[in-house]
């Protein structure tokens, strides 16, 4: 095998650990899909809070998955994140079906990932308008919710590393919601946005107030679950989101400093 052909393997396996890893958790689309769809019932269309941004209400709890197509652009390791979440509600069957070396080969990617099935923890979310690309996946149909730039192959896979995602979203959640946050050494606090059943299966929503006994993260760090007095707006409508992962594949976000 050639020097550059070992240097490609080597990154396109690079690529697949850290989308297996499942470091993105890309926003959702603006509007309810088609009509066959979970979640077009629950997920209610609402007047936005920033001009222009259409929102969507009744998120939490709704199921989604993802599939990734990495690419090398100018030395630069990006990742083109499609998104079922309005679509459809990612059926076991159909996303057990995806192959993702066909994927692979038919969108000419470096790699393509499966990521999910994920669940939604917000509870409204609104989001820059943008023109809307659409693709299938197997039985699947996705958008496309985001690129992102990876930087410099190879990736730092370690969880609780912080990543920045342009995502153009506000994410909310209720004032009396449930939340699960982790705070780091440093006092940076992050709030549960979806978490993940790809590595435990029998992950629920359930779980999440006692997750802190089972994930393990540094010393200095903390996770705790409680109750919103006031009703908690994560983003502010800035392009670029802060999140990090925990070992399981959950996501956090970053809370907007006050």
């Amino acid at each position: 095998m050639s020097a550059r052909a070992s240097r490609r393997r080597a990154i396109a396996l690079a690529a697949a650990a850290l989308v297996a890893g499942a470091l993105i958790a890309a926003a959702c689309n603006d509007s309810a899909g088609s009509e066959d769809a979970r979640d077009a019932a629950s997920a209610t269309p609402a007047p936005t809070a920033a001009p222009g941004w259409p929102r969507v209400e009744g998120l939490r709890g709704q199921r989604y998955c993802e599939v990734l197509l990495a690419r090398i652009i100018d030395g630069h390791l990006v990742a083109d994140v499609w998104n079922s979440y309005g679509l459809g509600d990612c059926p076991a069957s159909a996303w057990a079906a995806l192959d993702a070396g066909a994927i692979k080969s038919e969108h000419g990617a470096l790699v393509a990932l499966l990521n999910g099935p994920r669940y939604w923890l917000m509870d409204a979310i609104e989001k820059a308008p943008s023109d809307r690309r659409e693709a299938d996946f197997g039985a699947i149909r996705m958008f496309l919710a985001a690129t992102v730039d990876l930087g410099p192959p190879p990736p730092d896979l370690a969880p609780y590393t912080e990543r920045q995602v342009a995502r153009n979203a506000v994410f909310e959640f209720e004032n009396g919601s449930e939340v699960y946050e982790l705070t780091a050494p440093t006092g940076r606090v992050y709030v549960m946005q979806a978490y993940s059943t790809q590595r435990n299966a029998a992950l629920t929503e359930l779980d999440l107030p006692k997750l802190g006994g089972i994930i393990a993260p540094p010393a200095g760090w903390t996770y705790v679950a409680r109750v919103l007095h006031e009703t908690l707006r994560i983003g502010s409508g800035a392009a670029e989101s802060t999140v990090v992962q925990d070992e399981l594949g959950n996501t956090y976000s970053l809370v907007d400093p006050r």
